[in-house]
């Protein structure tokens, strides 16, 4: 289980009242961020890392990590052999961490459901994991990712189960799949994301290829 502090990290970003709080909440984390989730036993980087290797092809460049946050994600795809990677998320402090690991060939801070400040079809690819969560970035962001992505490229990506059905997540990518935007390519049943940390919570894989 967790411990008082840790759990007390995980409240502090899932209650935050906006986006000013949630940025100052994960800037204090950022220094024990991967110590921490780490010992929660996280397993988005392992499950999600197997969709990326059967969907993505191995030259496909350059990819995006939105809510990058230190870097785990992108640790992971830079030992799958990806090195055109670019970071976007809300924290500079996170973002502070990420460059230390030197894996990414830009880092910028930018907010998912925000304009993102990249043109068109920029990405052939894009992976966004642990982001879409309580209190963090909203359904909307969906339409940015896609205008920035390739067609014909993937978005790969987690969302809590109950943000899933509870804060419209749903509903938007049904939305977009029934416009022509993209098209489900496989999902996963909930599974314990968190399993030492947060037992109850669950999360899902989605990919979508985009139209």
């Amino acid at each position: 289980m967790t411990t008082s502090s840790n759990a007390a990290w995980l409240d502090k970003v899932y209650n935050a009242r906006n986006r000013e709080e949630l940025a100052e909440g994960y800037d204090a984390w950022a220094a024990d961020y991967d110590r921490d989730l780490m010992s929660f036993g996280y397993k988005i980087p392992a499950v999600t890392s197997g969709f990326i290797g059967r969907y993505i092809e191995p030259n496909a460049a350059p990819l995006l990590d939105a809510g990058a946050g230190t870097g785990i994600m992108g640790e992971t795809l830079n030992l799958l052999g990806f090195d055109k990677l670019v970071a976007i998320d809300l924290s500079q402090g996170m973002l502070e961490q990420a460059r230390k690991k030197n894996i990414y060939d830009e880092l910028h801070q930018m907010a998912l459901g925000d304009p993102l400040d990249f043109a068109d079809d920029t990405f052939a690819a894009t992976i966004a994991t642990g982001v879409f969560t309580a209190g963090h970035a909203p359904a909307e962001s969906f339409d940015e990712l896609l205008r920035i992505t390739q067609p014909g490229g993937h978005l790969i990506f987690t969302v809590r189960a109950d943000v899933y059905l509870e804060q419209g997540f749903k509903q938007k990518q049904d939305a977009l799949e029934r416009d022509g935007a993209w098209h489900l390519v496989e999902m996963t049943a909930p599974f314990q994301s968190l399993p030492l940390g947060e037992p109850e919570v669950r999360n899902q894989t989605f990919v979508y290829e985009v139209a």
